[in-house]
């Protein structure tokens, strides 16, 4: 199979550095050029998000159908890994299980922001690893989720950045004690940090790449409903300042679900309008009984849906189904569906429940752009309540976009 240009110089860049980051903008191409150059030293580990194993394994095939490729799935099949062949597809979540006598050349980190918990056994397996391996490659579009600090553990096993996590925290992240605790959600020497990274990172934004590419259509529709009294108790500073932590806010977790529920019915109708144009539409949720009720509420549509707890096989199928036109509509919640998913049937996405994290915002709509796309604008819809606590901290929280932008 024949590279494309810019996935060729990709390929070319992860070989001639050995250790580094690619961090193209979703959807430019950065599986099929990572997929070559650990072909060229095996034995090689990629690690992946559960819902991208089947991308991974695709790639590879049509890159080079007789490389011999194990794709770990379960705790049991980790732990029992005792012949490494070509290539060995894992999740994130089994990594901590593998063997140390597991050796590979070539280590692979998809979406590596996914490590961005220095304390995480995720994380520690992924730092042992990179420590090991020759050539360590990590991908992401959106390597910074929200704050500098997360770069750390990528930095670090990669040998680009050598000190400790406190040092780091002190130098880039603003580190101070708060009544609270260490704070780290701050930025700072930014300049020094993009200095020291440049070298390491590979970056490319899809108008640099893509035939006339458009910039998306961002649009926020407000609903006019009943707003929770509790939401006023919430200070939203400090929700935009950890925007992550909903769940650390004693019942903000089930304000929010209940909001993703109220909206079920006024964004059905809005759906609903949408796909009476005959294009597909990529409905994002947050919580799955919002994604069942909207199955229920669209079912003249015939959705699917992709979820947490959906079936691999029945997930690839709802997928296979939506990019071939069987389905108008495909649901699923953001924590699934936002990566290594290729949804570029549609050029619609409506975000009925959101996200607070800039990152899983980019990368959910940048399931729709696809290379071969030429000069199409995705039209992107924010469904909130109006004056909400959502709606307000969703504002400021993409404000803050600038830093990431500034670091790489």
């Amino acid at each position: 199979m024949k590279l494309y240009p810019h996935q060729l110089d990709a390929k070319n860049f992860l070989l001639s550095r050995g250790r580094a980051i690619l961090a193209d903008q979703p959807r430019v191409g950065k599986t099929l050029p990572t997929a070559a150059a650990a072909l060229e030293h095996l034995p090689a580990l990629i690690v992946c998000p559960a819902i991208a194993k089947s991308v991974w394994f695709a790639a590879i095939h049509k890159l080079d159908p007789d490389t011999p490729v194990l794709v770990v799935n379960g705790k049991a099949s980790a732990q029992g890994l005792t012949k490494m062949p070509g290539v060995t597809i894992i999740n994130y979540d089994l990594l901590q299980y593998l063997p140390e006598k597991a050796q590979f050349e070539t280590l692979v980190l998809d979406e590596c922001h996914r490590i961005k918990n220095p304390k995480a056994a995720r994380t520690k397996a992924a730092l042992r690893l990179m420590g090991l391996c020759k050539n360590a490659f990590a991908l992401s579009g959106t390597p910074i989720p929200n704050r500098p600090i997360e770069l750390w553990p990528v930095l670090h096993g990669l040998g680009i950045y050598r000190g400790g996590w406190y040092d780091f925290a002190a130098r880039y992240a603003k580190l101070w004690t708060a009544p609270w605790g260490l704070d780290v959600s701050g930025a700072s020497n930014i300049p020094e940090l993009k200095a020291l990274m440049k070298p390491h990172v590979l970056r490319r934004k899809k108008e640099d790449v893509f035939t006339n590419y458009k910039e998306p259509q961002v649009s926020l529709i407000t609903f006019d409903l009943p707003i929770d009294r509790r939401e006023r108790e919430f200070d939203v500073e400090a929700l935009v300042r950890n925007p992550d932590a909903v769940l650390a806010f004693e019942g903000l977790a089930e304000i929010m679900r209940e909001a993703g529920e109220k909206k079920i019915k006024p964004a059905t109708e809005f759906i609903d309008d949408l796909l009476q144009s005959g294009e597909p539409v990529v409905v994002f949720v947050h919580h799955k009984d919002v994604a069942r009720g909207l199955m229920e509420t669209l079912k003249a549509h015939k959705p699917v849906i992709v979820v947490g707890d959906t079936p691999r096989a029945a997930r690839d199928k709802a997928i296979a189904d939506f990019q071939a036109g069987k389905t108008k509509v495909i649901i699923g919640n953001i924590a699934a569906m936002s990566e290594g998913v290729d949804l570029s049937a549609a050029d619609t996405i409506v975000f009925v429940e959101c996200t607070w994290s800039t990152s899983a915002l980019e990368q959910a709509s940048s399931r729709v752009e696809n290379i071969q796309k030429d000069g199409i604008k995705p039209l992107i819809y924010l469904l909130t309540i109006r004056a909400s606590l959502d709606h307000e901290v969703l504002a400021r929280v993409l404000k803050k976009q600038g830093i990431v932008s500034q670091i790489i």
